[in-house]
């Protein structure tokens, strides 16, 4: 394992190292990162800093690369998911209603920011002056469209199941695509416009559903595989897909 000779420290609690280690072949870089506060090694993965290693102080620097060896498959399948990651947004596309569209801006006086959906694309209407307001622009118009479209499908939904509801949220949540509250309220994340219909009848069954069921039971997925029998393909969908949803803003 060699070591490349930037080095810095951080808050005062910990230092960092960044370093190169063979894994399949493959030379990855990563940061290491000596805590105080570190109980055990931890590994992370992001867009922004690629692979990043999180020890405790007193960590033997031999037990390092071992361990990494050992996780290699881990690591390379996430290295692997943000550089895709990275090649679509150069490409500039993003997802609406499970289909792909390229993101065009267009400077327009006296607009105050919308959206046009030509064929394969849409079009980003800007007031000049405000060409970096792309993303809020394009955010607003799909957190429009998905109150629309969301409280659509919760009716078309509901219509067999006939369930009893309070009021229908569409919110930004980081870490869900949707919930049910004890008042009996449904919230929904804004970007599952993004994704195919049937993803979307799948969350608001989901959701639906836990007015009967409110665990995860398997009485629960029996209720949901008789309303929605293909909803393991959206499930998988939403795992292999979800990312597109939530960093789209990063093309803009």
């Amino acid at each position: 394992m060699s070591i490349l000779p930037a080095s810095k420290k951080n808050n005062g609690s910990s230092k960092s190292d960044c370093r190169l280690v063979n894994l399949a072949g493959r030379e990855v870089a990563y940061s290491l990162i000596r805590s105080q506060k570190a109980k055990s090694l931890r590994l992370m993965v992001s867009n922004e800093k690629g692979l990043e290693v999180v020890i405790p102080s007193n960590f033997s620097l031999d037990l390092v690369e071992p361990i990494l060896n050992k996780k290699q498959k881990w690591i390379l399948g996430k290295l692997a998911y943000f550089e895709q990651l990275k090649q679509q947004q150069n490409e500039r596309k993003v997802l609406y209603r499970g289909r792909e569209y390229e993101v065009e801006t267009r400077v327009v006086k006296g607009t105050a920011g919308t959206v046009k959906v030509e064929e394969g694309k849409l079009l980003l209407l800007v007031p000049a002056g405000a060409e970096g307001s792309a993303a809020a622009v394009l955010e607003g118009w799909f957190r429009a469209m998905a109150r629309l479209l969301i409280n659509q499908r919760v009716r078309v939904v509901n219509k067999e199941l006939n369930l009893e509801f309070n009021r229908v949220f569409i919110r930004g949540q980081k870490t869900r695509w949707g919930s049910c509250s004890r008042r009996k309220n449904l919230n929904f994340n804004w970007r599952l416009v993004m994704a195919p219909l049937q993803v979307i009848d799948y969350i608001v069954a989901h959701e639906l559903l836990h007015l009967i069921q409110p665990d995860h039971s398997q009485k629960f997925w029996s209720l949901v595989e008789r309303v929605c029998p293909d909803y393991k393909d959206c499930r998988k969908w939403l795992k292999t897909n979800g990312h597109r949803l939530k960093f789209w803003f990063e093309l803009l």
